[in-house]
Parts: C-alpha cells; sequence; structure tokens
C-alpha cells in the first residue's frame, strides 16, 4: 500500500479516533502520542490489513489496546499532591486542614493496597473522575462489573478507614 492509499484509507478516521483517545488520557499531548502511535501500529501493519477487515470499531480497538499496553508499561503516578486538595471546612485552622491532608494521605495509602483491579478502577472512577463508561473504554470492563468493582472498593476503603480512624480515637 502507498502512503497516499495509506492517508486516504485512514484518515478519515482520524478525529474520531482523536476524541477516543482524548477520553482515553484527558490529555492533549498524551491523546496526539497515542494517536501517532496507532497510526505509526498501522502504518507498519498496513499490508496485513485486509480492507474488509479495517472498520471504525477495529481502529478504536487498536487504539484502546495501545493505549492499554503503554499504561502497563509505564507506572501512572496518581498522587495528587495534598497542596491541591481543596476542602471546604467549617474553619481555616491549620489544625484542621493538617487533619484533611492526613485522612487524604490515609485515603491515597489505602487505595494503593487495594488489588490491582480495583486499584485502577477505583482511581480512575474517584481521582481522576471517569464515568462508568469512560472506565469501560479505558478498561474492557463491561460497566456492571465497573459498578460492583468501585461500590466494593467504596465500601472497603471506608471500612478500612473508619477502623484506622477508631485506633486514632483511642
Amino acid at each position: 500500500m502507498s502512503p497516499q492509499e495509506f492517508k486516504e484509507r485512514f484518515m478519515p478516521y482520524y478525529k474520531m479516533l482523536y476524541r477516543v483517545a482524548f477520553c482515553l488520557t484527558n490529555n492533549v499531548q498524551d491523546a496526539e502520542d497515542l494517536l501517532q502511535d496507532t497510526f505509526l501500529h498501522m502504518w507498519q501493519k498496513r499490508d496485513l490489513l485486509s480492507s474488509n477487515l479495517v472498520n471504525e470499531a477495529y481502529l478504536i480497538i487498536m487504539l484502546r489496546n495501545l493505549y492499554l499496553s503503554k499504561t502497563r508499561q509505564k507506572t501512572i503516578d496518581y498522587s495528587t499532591p495534598l497542596e491541591t486538595i481543596h476542602v471546604q471546612s467549617d474553619t481555616n485552622r491549620p489544625d484542621s486542614m493538617t487533619e484533611i491532608r492526613n485522612e487524604a494521605f490515609l485515603m491515597k495509602e489505602l487505595i494503593d493496597q487495594l488489588p490491582p483491579k480495583e486499584r485502577n478502577v477505583i482511581r480512575l472512577y474517584l481521582l481522576d473522575e471517569f464515568s462508568y463508561e469512560e472506565i469501560e473504554h479505558a478498561t474492557g470492563l463491561k460497566q456492571g462489573y465497573i459498578r460492583q468493582i468501585v461500590m466494593r472498593s467504596r465500601r472497603k476503603l471506608k471500612e478500612e478507614f473508619s477502623k484506622i480512624a477508631r485506633i486514632w480515637m483511642k
């Protein structure tokens, strides 16, 4: 396949693939990198791609799989700087803000102790504020299963946080 044929065949999907990449990465530069990697991958496999096999769904799956392999390769730092946490409190006392930061740090530690699948889903849901649909696209898991993971993980985090809080109160 010549470069011109490749361009004519795959460039109509560019905008759609960019939107999917942006939904997955939630970052302009990462979306552009992911899209570039997807087109590079298609170019390298251009002679193996049959014209009736390649459609919108196929390209989205290819993009998603590249995203998943990239996120597995690099460890994403989900730690939010504690200074950036904006919580409204009744008082502006320094000890109150310190308490809030300590609780946020503790919650991050508890999330880090979850099994990998639960940890990934709860981070996407709580920290990155992804919708269930976006998590489904990012992980390949069904929305019903994602809801179960979120519900169970939140319950587990709440129980563990309560146990530690009771120890603190003694």
